[in-house]
């Protein structure tokens, strides 16, 4: 059974820049889901990222002393394997995703605007267990 956990995190909120989020801590959890939404024709490619141990600085390379990795996500909507290293690419037509996040072994995550041309996005998600 899956149980929620009422704990709403937003990574970012109406971001127009390049540059990672808030930082999630997600050990409890086995899975996460993630509502991403963008505004004024966004032009923007977002990765999730995640991380084990120690919280790296998901904007700088990943490195032996800043470990992370990019992270695939499924879609909702037709049950597609978003690819981490690719991310969410998106050309200038708004849209609103429900992505689900498996965070089994994951103690942190977080989502990295990593090019950007226009528009904001927002990026939240709930934490579910299966205990």
């Amino acid at each position: 059974m899956r149980t929620r956990q009422p704990k709403q995190h937003t990574f970012l909120s109406a971001a127009a820049a390049t540059g990672a989020g808030t930082v999630m801590r997600v050990s409890e959890y086995r899975h996460l889901t993630i509502e991403l939404s963008t505004a004024s024709s966004a032009d923007l490619t977002v990765l999730c990222k995640g991380a084990v141990i120690t919280a790296p600085t998901f904007t700088s390379a990943a490195s032996p002393t800043n470990a992370w990795s990019a992270i695939g996500m499924y879609d909702y909507e037709d049950a597609t394997l978003k690819d981490g290293d690719t991310g969410i690419v998106l050309t200038g037509t708004d849209d609103t995703m429900l992505l689900t996040v498996n965070t089994d072994g994951l103690d942190y995550l977080n989502f990295d605007v990593t090019a950007y041309v226009a528009g904001a996005l927002t990026v939240k998600g709930v934490g579910y267990t299966n205990v």
